[in-house]
């Protein structure tokens, strides 16, 4: 008895110090060398500061809905763990409200989904998140984590764990597994730390029926924040909301990541469960645009067919987005789509060469399905809208300026055509990113987790983020000029606020000599539109000498 009491004022000294600590009693538990603090689980998931989307949207005030945090969370809240969803970016917190945050909430997890272009910010959430407590377990998760996960555990000491793929089983196992003291190595789906090495769980298997899955929690982040709205070709502007109503990819674009993300078996949600969210999404936040956020929203004709009757019975007078596969789609499916409410209509080609395309690139459409598609949009009354990648592997010059004239092409066909433009950026896994560490425009020795690596590659952080650009065989004078070309020939500009953000973005000579190369091409575009002197696209030669390149094997400076 005496045993027993001396070993009960031991255990409880023990508790009543780490609550004066952490600011609640808990017990603790001992998992691969490391202490763990069970129940109550208290988890805080957070977007960054800088967020997740492109420039364009943070111009305009727009945001939408984090749907990868919000499924973690509503898994989690269905479990009954207290789980806590903190969307630094629109609550206008920088790291020291985030900091105040994690100190009030207490969390025994703090993760957060990455990508590629915001990784550093998730980075440094999981070093503050140490720094206040090191006893909270810190998880990272997303795209960028899906595909360099051993290299952000190798690179970031402060992350103790990494999820791999989709997250919603993993979050809430991982959770269960270190509340009950158990081993990490049974957590499929994660790279973990053992002492000072790293180690992969192994693969997790695919969630088979999506249906399963509760709707995202978007009761957990103030949805009257997200200044979420369309302005839609009739002339109104509408409420949007964000949706994902299918996970997958097939197809082999060799810069995308999502088969490694999702996997390449297309998996969707029931129309039943489809038609449910977009009820809910109608009814509790006056949703009055469904932005369609699938990779492929068409790659089942029967499944849209259906989606879009079950639409038109119920009479929602809703207006929507979505992205095609053209070669999947024909013009009854989208007759009856701009009935239920297309109204634009997003789609890749990639490149305007068929070489390219098809051999470098891995999207075998041939370049007439998207002169149909485009007449398609004219007749039907849909705004088609394009993507264009310049500066692909192999790619000369000649071949580039083909995608100006497809572009162009596509405009005279259906002047409604809008057309989006980026240079080719590298992502990690990818096959491009083989290819660029092969011809040396990524270093080998290259890791995405140590910023300075960033110095020695070519980026332009202000416009698309802490990602390398691929450069081969063209030069930044032709790069730029396709970039600005298009731009001041359809008369846009570039904003005050990109321009200090790019200022201010500069970390090295690669980045000063980049951005002076685009800001003398913009100049000069400037310069001929004022004296009316500018050659419009379309002037292009129609045919060019296209011939068949050479494989760059050399590192092209910057």
């Amino acid at each position: 008895m005496l045993l027993f009491f001396q070993f009960f004022l031991q255990l409880s000294s023990s508790f009543f110090i780490r609550s004066l600590v952490f600011g609640r009693i808990s017990p603790i538990i001992k998992a691969d060398s490391k202490e763990y603090r069970i129940y109550p689980m208290k988890i805080q998931l957070f977007v960054p500061p800088q967020g997740y989307i492109a420039q364009r949207w943070v111009e305009g005030g727009a945001s939408m809905p984090p749907l990868g945090i919000l499924y973690l969370a509503a898994v989690l809240e269905r479990e009954g763990i207290d789980v806590q969803v903190v969307p630094a970016d629109v609550l206008k917190f920088g790291w020291k409200e985030v900091e105040a945050s994690i100190r009030s909430f207490k969390p025994d997890i703090v993760g957060g989904t990455t990508t590629s272009e915001n990784r550093f910010d998730g980075f440094h959430l999981v070093e503050m998140a140490k720094k206040i407590d090191p006893g909270i377990v810190t998880v990272l998760g997303g795209p960028h984590i899906s595909m360099a996960g051993r290299d952000a555990m190798e690179g970031v000491g402060a992350l103790d764990i990494a999820v791999v793929g989709e997250g919603e089983r993993t979050i809430l196992e991982l959770a269960e597994t270190l509340n009950a003291e158990g081993s990490l190595d049974t957590v499929r789906g994660i790279f973990y730390r053992k002492k000072r090495d790293v180690f992969f769980s192994g693969p997790r298997e695919a969630i088979a029926n999506l249906d399963e899955l509760p709707f995202p929690a978007r009761h957990l982040v103030p949805m009257e924040k997200y200044h979420f709205y369309v302005n839609t070709p009739d002339g109104k502007k509408r409420k949007a909301q964000n949706i994902m109503t299918s996970r997958g990819c097939p197809f082999n674009c060799y810069f995308c990541a999502t088969p490694v993300n999702w996997g390449r078996k297309m998996r969707g949600f029931s129309t039943e469960r489809v038609l449910a969210e977009i009820e809910h999404l109608i009814t509790e936040y006056g949703a009055e645009f469904i932005w369609f956020y699938d990779d492929t929203f068409n790659y089942d004709k029967r499944r849209v067919h259906r989606i879009m009757d079950s639409i038109l019975e119920r009479s929602w007078n809703i207006k929507f987005c979505c992205e095609f596969r053209i070669d999947l789609v024909d013009k009854p499916l989208l007759e009856k789509m701009v009935k239920s409410g297309l109204v634009w209509a997003h789609f890749g080609i990639e490149a305007g060469n068929a070489r390219v395309r098809k051999k470098i690139v891995g999207k075998n459409i041939e370049i007439e399905a998207a002169d149909r598609f485009v007449e398609w949009g004219r007749e039907l009354g849909f705004v088609p809208n394009a993507f264009m990648i310049f500066s692909h592997y192999t790619e000369t010059w000649a071949e580039a300026r083909e995608s100006i004239q497809i572009m162009e092409r596509m405009k005279n066909i259906n002047p409604d055509t809008e057309i989006s433009t980026a240079i080719l950026h590298v992502y990690p896994g990818t096959p491009l990113e083989r290819i660029a560490k092969d011809v040396g425009i990524v270093p080998r020795d290259f890791m995405w987790s140590r910023k300075k690596d960033m110095k020695r590659v070519d980026m332009l952080p202000a416009a698309q983020g802490y990602v390398p650009l691929f450069k081969d065989r063209l030069s930044w004078f032709q790069i730029a000029e396709l970039v600005m070309r298009w731009s001041a020939d359809r008369k846009r500009v570039v904003s005050g606020s990109k321009f200090r953000s790019g200022v201010k973005s500069v970390s090295s000579i690669r980045d000063v000599a980049v951005a002076a190369v685009f800001f003398l091409v913009l100049l000069k575009h400037k310069i001929k539109r004022f004296f009316g002197k500018g050659k419009r696209a379309q002037d292009v030669p129609r045919r060019a000498d296209v011939g068949t390149p050479e494989k760059s094997g050399r590192r092209l400076s910057g």
